[in-house]
């Protein structure tokens, strides 16, 4: 069941600060929106740092621009604990990719987006960069209209 390839953490927590800010729904609703947006963020074709010679520091520097996120998002904007926490729960599937990068070898993954056996999307550097980075700009834009 292993596989390797995952939407940068970053990018997943966007999205369910995003989601979680722009639907009106109950707690429990919403929790399992962002995880479902997990699984589909998965499918779009994306550029994945596992797979390059130091999936090690860009885990890091992913990880550390996730925490960053949550800690801004609460001190500098005073974002709810609540729609911090959708974002983390968007991104937690990842950690299991996180935990291998930062082992410096595949190991086996616990979410099913990252099995194998899923139709996982991936694609060039530059034009998988470039899709991250569009879902994170519609993600900001999201909370800024917010």
């Amino acid at each position: 069941m292993a596989y390797y390839s995952a939407v940068w953490v970053t990018v997943h927590l966007y999205a369910g600060l995003a989601l979680g800010a722009a639907i009106p729904a109950p707690w429990w609703a919403l929790t399992l929106i962002v995880l479902a947006s997990h699984v589909l963020l998965d499918l779009v074709p994306h550029w994945d740092y596992t797979r390059t010679e130091h999936p090690v520091r860009y885990g890091a520097l992913d990880f550390g621009a996730a925490v960053l996120t949550v800690i801004v998002g609460y001190v500098a904007f005073g974002a709810s604990v609540g729609l911090l926490a959708l974002g983390v729960i968007s991104a937690a599937p990842d950690f299991d990719v996180l935990y291998n990068a930062a082992r410096g070898r595949q190991g086996d993954y616990w979410w099913p987006s990252h099995w194998k056996s899923f139709p996982h999307g991936s694609c060039a550097p530059l034009p998988g960069i470039l899709t991250q980075a569009a879902v994170m700009a519609a993600s900001c834009l999201t909370l800024a209209l917010v």
